[in-house]
């Protein structure tokens, strides 16, 4: 019985470790972020899966806004990607997403308004509970986590975290409506 209870107790002290694991990550990332510290951000960011996020997302959007005169989806896709490889370039650095991640705006966008930084902010208890019980488990090895936790929907960020090995991630970001727009304005103005 009293075996029973210790291994009952390590594996539940386990599964917490592994809970708040990403948040730890997340953490640590910020603070990255606020020292501007470029080596702890690259390991912390999977930049090619990011890449991908943000290509998804600000292709969407620019393909919804374009005449496809016809076009089948693949093909307008691909002429998509070509198009907005240049503003990608400029989002998929260590700088950018030190801008990105430190006030929710990209400087070098253009991106205007306040923006509202991607910061785990565990001030308080409260905060800290708000944010666990927003964030969405994919799996074991992802998790997606809606910053900041009390914004609204329309204006979050919505950061998705992956363990790779024993090290957690950051390989995509959901962008808020206003700079998705923003982007693929810059996208359309790039074209022409």
């Amino acid at each position: 019985m009293r075996w029973t209870l210790r291994i009952s107790f390590l594996l539940l002290l386990a599964w917490a470790i592994f809970m708040v694991s990403p948040f730890v990550a997340l953490y640590d990332l910020s603070k990255a972020v606020e020292a501007k510290d470029v080596a702890r951000i690259t390991e912390r960011v999977n930049f090619n899966a990011l890449r991908v996020s943000l290509a998804r997302q600000i292709l969407g959007e620019y393909l919804k806004t374009q005449d496809l005169g016809g076009l089948d989806q693949q093909a307008a896709t691909q002429v998509g990607t070509a198009t907005l490889n240049p503003v990608l370039e400029e989002l998929i650095t260590p700088q950018a997403i030190i801008d990105m991640l430190d006030d929710g705006r990209l400087s070098q966008v253009g991106a205007g308004g306040p923006g509202s930084p991607i910061r785990l902010d565990l001030g308080s208890l409260e905060n800290a509970w708000r944010t666990f019980i927003t964030s969405e488990s994919q799996g074991f090895r992802a998790i997606t986590i809606p910053l900041p936790a009390d914004a609204p929907k329309a204006d979050q960020f919505k950061v998705t975290m992956r363990l790779r090995g024993t090290t957690w991630r950051l390989t995509g970001i959901d962008l808020p409506a206003p700079l998705k727009e923003e982007l693929t304005k810059r996208a359309a103005a790039a074209t022409k």
